[in-house]
């Protein structure tokens, strides 16, 4: 694993200036119809994402507010037999936790 520093406020407000000029710099040589194809393809991304955002916090919602059910399990507590879902165990027949 590298061991890399974490670079300092002055150091990133460089970094965000150098990369603001390059996309400008990019932006530039684009066509019109390549610049317009471009935002709707920035703006398609960044509503995903926000959708994204907003699932996982409500996910983390429903977590931290204890109604997300318990998952079923995936091996039988009493014998370890693997189980893909169901009331009962396949292979010793005990009830499996989760299931209901």
């Amino acid at each position: 694993m590298e061991n890399k520093t974490v670079p300092s406020p002055e150091e990133l407000q460089k970094l965000l200036e150098k990369a603001q000029r390059e996309v400008q710099a990019a932006l530039e040589k684009m066509t019109p119809e390549e610049r317009a194809q471009a935002e709707l393809n920035a703006k398609k991304r960044m509503e995903e994402d926000r959708a994204s955002m907003q699932a996982l916090m409500d996910e983390a919602a429903a977590v931290a507010a204890g109604s997300i059910p318990k998952p079923a399990a995936k091996f039988c507590p009493n014998c370890g037999a693997p189980v893909s879902g169901g009331k009962f165990c396949a292979n010793c027949g005990k009830p499996l936790p989760g299931a209901g």
